[in-house]
């Protein structure tokens, strides 16, 4: 009975130290996706004719950071992020700038609504 009881407080001993040892220090990044952080990650968009010409097609971020979208197009238009319900007007030839704090984990759109253009599809993976 004690030889057993041994040998299970020595497998348990074991066991705690492999995963203290192997346990990682934080969790490990997603490639593609951009770390929580104070500092916002911006994306630059530019439009002309209806249609984009610089950014990303797909923006993906973990929940919790700060995302900063500016836009630039030749025709005066609304900016919408679908799911966080946010616009922003957008003047020909004039940057708007729009800044989300990323309290929703989904994919969403984002388009201009008079051209119905969508401009890149956010990614917010869940904290």
């Amino acid at each position: 009975m004690r030889r057993g009881l041994f040998f299970i407080a020595v497998g348990v001993a074991v066991l705690a130290a492999l995963f203290w040892a192997f346990a990682p220090a934080e969790r490990p990044a997603r490639p593609g996706v951009a770390a929580v952080s104070d500092t916002p990650r911006r994306e630059a968009f530019e439009l002309r004719d209806g249609k984009r010409v610089q950014g990303p097609a797909v923006i993906a971020m973990d929940q919790g950071g700060v995302l900063e979208l500016q836009v630039t197009t030749d025709r005066d238009d609304e900016l919408h992020v679908h799911g966080y319900d946010r616009t922003l007007p957008v003047a020909a030839g004039t940057p708007a700038t729009l800044r989300l704090q990323l309290d929703r984990a989904g994919r969403f759109t984002i388009e201009l609504h008079d051209t119905h253009q969508v401009l890149t599809t956010l990614e917010v993976a869940p904290a």
